[in-house]
């Protein structure tokens, strides 16, 4: 029996597909059976076609050997040896490999998630960053904490991670408040965390809030005020008050004197006479017109009410904690300005936290048009999750013809909520529960990817 590759050696990117031709010849002197297979690392996505040659003595036969490695970390990098063996039936003891060697290029991916997004403490607070390598080639990511002016400090501990093909590797995170909150409730203030892979210019940012209560709590200082104004009022009263003097004095007996009658005391004087009584007030002039009356029947000359006019304005409001509405953030008006959140429903900017909706039935996608900035739509910042607002043409905003980053689904859930899901990238929007940014993310059954919208669906 001999065996041949032709070529011994070639080359595939994940996600195609590359062959080598096996040429096997019965040197026997009778007719024999070959099975073949694949051996070696590469014999998960490697096959043999056709996997059975029958030879006659002398005769020669081919067989196309295909590598097929999945776009997964299962498929590593680099030159990868393999053999295909080829065993005889009649003679099982002769059985042969022919040996080569398959190279498959290298490819980058990474996801990296930061847990948990909202995190809380007084004087500092703890989290993670998660790596996960879905690339077939080692890489390595760095983390810096970028500081929100003098609010928020984040370090991490290590500062970088070398992280193998198909595994994860976990960074510690230190947040630091810049001040310490003594009185006022409790403080919210997002942060970021940049994760830097090599030989990546732009890094991968990931945002989440840090909640920073009050060393006294608002009860407490509404009890020590209550306090304090009743010690304050008993103060007052107790300065205030005046004990009644009673005497012990006794009238002496015969001492009594009779008060002086008649000419020896002076008569009271009569009362003055009351004021004129025949002075009467002024009538009003009988031709004077009075005032009209409010609301009565009458002629129907009263105000009517108009109906509203243009499209409906609406508000989408979060499920996640006391329910955030979604807003342009402080009103601006701009392209890039991003998509906020705020607990308050306010008409502080104007009508920055009101939406119109356009639904494109033919699609069932809807474009989100700020009330604040008439043509400017929802918008996928592109390259990455953050969701800000775009103006379009009022003809594309019309008709639908825009891109898929600036159209979304609105999917009804079970409970009653509402996914927005971006039509270019399949996730969801999520409350960050910060006035920063609002993102995407893989859409799951977590409360701030549940939204409300108001009189809707009609």
């Amino acid at each position: 029996m001999w065996t041949s590759l032709e070529p011994a050696a070639t080359s595939v990117e994940p996600g195609s597909t590359a062959s080598v031709r096996l040429r096997v010849r019965n040197t026997g002197d009778t007719v024999e059976e070959y099975r073949l297979q694949v051996v070696g690392a590469t014999a998960g996505w490697a096959r043999v076609q056709p996997d059975v040659l029958r030879l006659y003595p002398g005769a020669e036969g081919t067989a196309q050997v295909e590598f097929a490695p999945p776009r997964t970390s299962d498929a590593q990098a680099g030159p990868t040896p393999f053999g295909v063996r080829v065993q005889p039936r009649e003679t099982p003891h002769t059985v042969d490999v022919a040996e080569g060697r398959i190279t498959v290029g290298p490819f980058a991916e990474l996801r990296t998630e930061l847990l948990p997004l909202v995190v809380r403490g007084r004087l500092r607070a703890k989290a993670s960053v998660a790596v996960d390598n879905l690339g077939n080639q080692q890489l390595t990511a760095s983390f810096s904490g970028r500081e929100n002016g003098e609010e928020v400090e984040v370090e991490s501990e290590p500062g970088s991670v070398q992280v193998a093909p198909g595994r994860a590797a976990f960074a510690d995170l230190s947040i630091k408040p810049g001040s310490v909150s003594w009185v006022g409730g409790t403080v919210k203030r997002p942060f970021t965390v940049s994760v830097l892979r090599a030989g990546v210019p732009e890094p991968v940012e990931l945002r989440g809030t840090y909640v920073q209560p009050s060393f006294i709590p608002r009860w407490a200082m509404a009890v020590l005020s209550v306090l304090f104004a009743l010690g304050l009022a008993f103060a007052v009263m107790w300065f205030n008050h005046k004990p009644a003097m009673s005497t012990q004095a006794k009238e002496k007996a015969g001492e009594q004197r009779e008060l002086p009658q008649s000419d020896g005391m002076k008569k009271a004087p009569s009362p003055s006479p009351s004021p004129s009584k025949e002075k009467e007030e002024p009538k009003a002039p009988a031709n004077e017109a009075k005032p009209p009356e409010s609301g009565g029947g009458g002629g129907g000359g009263g105000p009517k009410d108009d109906k509203p006019k243009g499209p409906k304005l609406r508000t989408i409001r979060s499920a996640e904690g006391s329910g955030w509405y979604l807003e342009t953030k402080r009103g601006a008006k701009a392209d890039g300005t991003y998509v906020g959140q705020s607990p308050e429903l306010t008409d502080e900017f104007g009508k920055n936290q009101k939406w119109i909706l356009h639904h494109y039935p033919e699609t069932d996608t809807y474009s989100l048009e700020a009330a604040n900035a008439p043509g400017a739509i929802m918008d996928l910042k592109v390259g990455t999750n953050i969701v800000q607002i775009f103006h379009a043409p009022p003809e594309n905003i019309k008709s639908g013809q825009l891109p898929d980053n600036q159209k979304w689904k609105l999917e009804s859930q079970p409970d009653g909520l509402t996914h927005i899901v971006g039509v270019g990238n399949g996730e969801c929007v999520v409350d960050m529960q910060n006035d920063t940014s609002a993102i995407t993310w893989k859409c799951d059954d977590r409360k701030s990817m549940g939204w409300t919208i108001s009189d809707w669906p009609e």
